[in-house]
């Protein structure tokens, strides 16, 4: 049974998997002779049988596997109702299984609210980067960048909470190449944002001390490409996501170092270039070099 649930192309939740080996656990315990009745798995019906709760677990297993069956479950039906930490030791997969539904609820939502909100702020500052910008235009400028970071980090801590807690657990995303694809494209996404951060951030400084916010249209149309770029790494993500739920390429022997170093080092690699392409960033625009035949010969 366990190496059916673990197979890539079923990819079961925790909780799923968990539910099926009770009611393995349940049937294999109805047909032992000799079970005292209060032993007997008590719990919510599905679909007709019993369900043995996760703390009742271990004890169907052990009187399935003890020579004497009903004394050794008597035993550990009383240390497991004694001490329950003990019941979830014996059974990882049901202490797995006992998330806090509200958590993980919220976890969710965080993370689809936050890519929303990225969404959002990367559209709105599409439609206000433009040349030479009204003050009105670049406070609204500063307040959508401000919304996209803050939605980002967001992003990432909700994320962190659903791949190590609420959702199939690391070791299923580790395996899974399309898990570091999407983590890839959050890194571009990322990265190549800080040069429109640092530009956007230059444009307040100089518009707190009075003067003018300035785009020029060469800056301008930099910025839109680079907008353009996040735009796109995120309308993959959802493709990404859905197939990675779906154990798509999933892969066991894969090592999970094989998927982060690439991630680490595109992120790395853009992050220092956009950086320096911000701070070092040249108005100016080399002329056109002479026709040879306007050449004057010393």
């Amino acid at each position: 049974m366990t190496a059916v649930l673990r197979a890539p192309a079923l990819a079961l939740p925790a909780r799923r998997a968990t539910l099926v080996r009770s009611r393995a656990a349940t049937r294999v315990a109805t047909t032992t002779a000799g079970t005292p009745a209060s032993i007997q798995p008590r719990g919510h019906r599905l679909h007709g049988q019993k369900v043995t709760s996760s703390a009742e677990v271990p004890a169907v297993v052990a009187a399935t596997a003890a020579p004497d069956g009903v004394s050794t479950t008597h035993d550990a039906a009383r240390l497991l109702a004694a001490f329950p930490v003990l019941a979830l030791l014996a059974a990882p997969e049901a202490a797995e299984a006992a998330v806090n539904p509200v958590a993980s609820a919220f976890a969710a939502y965080g993370h689809y609210l936050a890519l929303v909100l990225v969404v959002v702020s990367l559209t709105t500052e599409k439609l206000l980067i433009k040349a030479n910008p009204s003050e009105e235009d670049a406070q609204k400028l500063v307040v959508a960048d401000s919304v996209y970071g803050v939605a980002g980090v967001l992003v990432l801590y909700t994320g962190y909470l659903r791949v190590t807690q609420y959702g199939k657990g690391w070791e299923y995303y580790a395996h899974e190449p399309i898990f570091w694809v999407k983590m890839g494209l959050f890194a571009v996404m990322g990265s190549s944002s800080l040069f429109c951060t640092i530009k956007i951030v230059q444009m307040a400084i100089a518009q707190s001390k009075g003067e003018k916010p300035a785009i020029s249209e060469k800056l301008a149309a930099r910025m839109q490409k680079i907008v353009n770029g996040e735009l796109l790494a995120i309308a993959s993500i959802p493709l990404a996501a859905s197939l990675m739920a779906r154990g798509v390429a999933f892969n066991e022997s894969m090592p999970w170092q094989a998927g982060a170093a690439p991630v680490a080092a595109v992120s790395l690699g853009l992050g220092f270039k956009y950086v320096k392409e911000a701070l070092t960033w040249n108005e100016e625009v080399p002329a056109p070099p002479a026709p040879p035949g306007d050449q004057v010969e010393a």
